[in-house]
């Protein structure tokens, strides 16, 4: 069963069953292992046919070559699309667990997330490679405020991590950190900032 299967289906989001939820999210957290090794490969891949370009002289094997390198070039770009898609759905999955783990406790009920999902609109937007990861946590939020609904918080906490760590890679590109061992306990020291999960329960 597929994120969007989990949309298709006749029954309503709110009844979705956290033990099926975290079945999905743990799917998806393979599939996104399995996409990054194949991309990675596949980098590597197209540096070695580029180095081999540089060591032989003939035409016909440069331009054997150059065919190969646009090949993989439009592999790697199939790939990225793949990563994006599956990002988004990550990160949908995500929310929709945090939300159902949460619902008993909000009194203005079934969260914003959950019929935004049965409404079909994270369905469009999940199949949307024009959409990328960033656009997609921006529109989330939008749609969650535009609400005045609790979920929002929901939206804003399953990206703040991410976003925490691309800061400190960032600051790292810039030379505002030096070293890699400065960038690693910062980061861990962001990870034990975050408070705990609540006790989770079905």
């Amino acid at each position: 069963m597929s994120l969007i299967d989990l949309f298709k289906r006749p029954r309503r989001m709110a009844d979705l069953k956290l033990e099926e939820v975290r079945r999905e999210e743990a799917r998806l957290s393979l599939r996104e292992t399995q996409a990054i090794a194949r991309l990675e490969q596949m980098e590597r891949d197209k540096e070695e046919i580029f180095r081999k370009g540089t060591k032989i002289k003939s035409g016909i094997r440069r331009k054997q070559l150059a065919r190969q390198f646009e090949q993989k070039k439009n592999e790697i770009a199939i790939s990225e699309r793949e990563l994006n898609r599956l990002g988004k759905e990550a990160v949908t999955i995500q929310a929709i667990r945090t939300a159902i783990q949460r619902k008993e406790d909000m009194k203005k009920g079934v969260l914003s997330i959950l019929n935004l999902a049965e409404e079909g609109e994270l369905q469009r937007l999940l199949e949307d490679d024009k959409i990328s990861y960033d656009l997609y946590m921006e529109r989330l939020g939008e749609i969650a405020d535009s609400t005045n609904d609790p979920s929002k918080d929901i939206i804003s906490e399953v990206g703040k991590e991410g976003a925490e760590l691309l800061d400190i890679w960032q600051k790292m590109d810039d030379g505002e950190i030096e070293s890699f061992d400065t960038g690693l306990k910062l980061a861990e020291q962001k990870a034990r900032e975050k408070p705990l999960p609540e006790e989770e329960t079905e």
